[in-house]
């Protein structure tokens, strides 16, 4: 009999803790997914005060690399999300939730992708 591999077993566990604390999104056809929304700009610490232990994350990062914000997921969930496939992300407005699109994928090694989106805006023809 064959033993599952550490990163099936590796698999499995993730997918039993984000069924549990993972932060959810919805997709375009209501099929709901789970995994870890990260939002850089929203961090309490990003450019904080470190309370006279160091600079803070804000000088010690680059912005450039953070700006963007991200939503971890399972990678055999990431197949089924290409670029430029939309999700909802289910949280509070003030906690980053909303309308994203898929700006790519970037494999974290551990079984798991961090999707790079971008936030969909409704009003921008009248901008211009």
């Amino acid at each position: 009999m064959r033993r599952p591999s550490f990163r099936e077993r590796m698999a499995v566990m993730s997918a039993r803790i984000l069924d549990r604390v993972g932060d959810r999104a919805t997709l375009e056809d209501g099929t709901a997914i789970m995994g870890t929304f990260d939002n850089p700009f929203l961090d309490p610490q990003f450019g904080g005060k470190s309370g006279g232990k160091g600079p803070g994350l804000a000088t010690q990062v680059d912005a450039a690399e953070l700006g963007e914000p991200r939503f971890s997921v399972l990678a055999d969930v990431a197949q089924r999300l290409p670029e430029g496939k939309a999700l909802t992300i289910e949280l509070p407005p003030a906690e980053g939730g909303g309308r994203y699109t898929v700006v790519r994928h970037e494999p974290t090694g551990d079984g798991m992708v961090a999707l790079v989106l971008e936030q969909e805006h409704a009003r921008t023809a009248d901008i211009f």
